[in-house]
């Protein structure tokens, strides 16, 4: 009984002390929730202020970008102002040069002033003198106004001799008119007489003059020519403006060939002075004959010939004989032995 009571009184003791601990643990827990709440506050103080530094930081991190930016521009701003400065340092220096020579350029100009105030005093001084002269010009003017007069009665008389020399130089320039008119025509004449005179000559001389291009030549006479173009006229080969073309021909006449020995035609064209349409008209003339059947050679023949009309021989295919020397289409040198003669016609 005595340890039941001393375990109840122990039990009672210790369901005290346990008393005072659930009070002192309850107690303590209502300060831990106290501290809870106070922690939970300052979390939720902690988050915001976190929140407002992430903020702050998002801000000062755009801020940053933006400072970096404006840092750039102003570092090339300032490359800029230092290229500016550089170029005012040289335009000063330049002005300072600029004002040197200014310097000088006024002290020659002083100088030229001067100069300019003695030159202005001997103008002066000029121009009393001329006003001298002047002076006497005008009496010299009024003595000369007097001379003038003179001569301007001397001068109508000169006006009209003048006019009567004119009536004889119109006179006369009708004259020389008339005998330019003469003389043309007499000039026109002599040209004809010695293209006669030529084609004489090339026809009574044929065989030495056309030696080169045939040989056992006969010069055919008009009635021969005529007769040979109007049996072709007949015959349907030529009409009548062609066969009258062919009879104008200067010379035609018919030989051998030098070394085939076969039959060819020479239509030669004769002019003192050889021209371009002289050769057409040898080119022309023997194309028509040609058109007969036979064989026909274009010749040229005179005294000279244009640079013009050698051409267009070498490019026609026309033979020249020039001074009694015939000249192939197409000149080729001399062959040893033959003593510059032409070679035959290739036909």
């Amino acid at each position: 009984m005595a340890r039941l009571e001393e375990t109840v009184a122990a039990l009672a003791e210790a369901q005290r002390r346990t008393e005072e601990r659930v009070t002192r643990l309850e107690e303590r827990m209502a300060q831990l929730e106290e501290i809870v709440a106070a922690l939970a506050e300052a979390q939720r103080r902690a988050e915001e202020r976190l929140a407002r530094l992430e903020e702050t930081v998002a801000a000062l991190a755009e801020a940053q970008r933006r400072t970096e930016e404006r840092v750039t521009r102003l570092e090339e701003r300032m490359a800029q102002l230092e290229e500016i400065v550089a170029a005012l340092a040289e335009a000063q220096r330049r002005a300072e040069e600029r004002l040197a020579r200014l310097e000088e350029t006024v002290a020659a100009l002083a100088e030229a002033q001067r100069r300019t105030e003695e030159r202005v005093t001997r103008l002066e001084e000029a121009v009393t003198a001329l006003a001298e002269a002047q002076r006497q010009m005008e009496k010299r003017v009024a003595r000369l106004e007097e001379v003038v007069t003179a001569l301007g009665e001397d001068v109508a008389a000169l006006t009209r001799a003048q006019q009567h020399a004119e009536q004889q130089i119109a006179v006369l320039a009708s004259s020389v008119d008339a005998l330019t008119k003469r003389m043309d025509a007499i000039s026109h004449d002599v040209a004809r007489l010695k293209g006669f005179h030529l084609q004489h000559q090339y026809e009574r001389h044929a065989p030495a003059y056309f030696r080169a291009l045939a040989r056992k030549i006969h010069v055919l006479s008009s009635e021969e020519l005529s007769a040979f173009v109007e049996s072709a006229v007949e015959e349907g080969k030529l009409a009548d403006a062609e066969a009258d073309e062919i009879i104008r021909t200067d010379i035609v006449a018919r030989g051998r060939h030098p070394e085939e020995g076969s039959e060819l035609y020479l239509v030669v064209e004769v002019s003192w002075g050889i021209g371009l349409s002289d050769v057409e008209r040898a080119a022309r003339r023997a194309l028509l004959l040609s058109q007969l059947g036979v064989r026909a050679i274009p010749v040229v023949a005179g005294e000279g010939i244009t640079e013009d009309a050698v051409h267009l021989a070498r490019r026609l295919n026309v033979w020249r004989v020039i001074d009694g020397r015939a000249i192939p289409p197409i000149e080729a040198p001399p062959t040893p032995g033959t003593d510059g003669e032409a070679a035959p016609p290739s036909l």
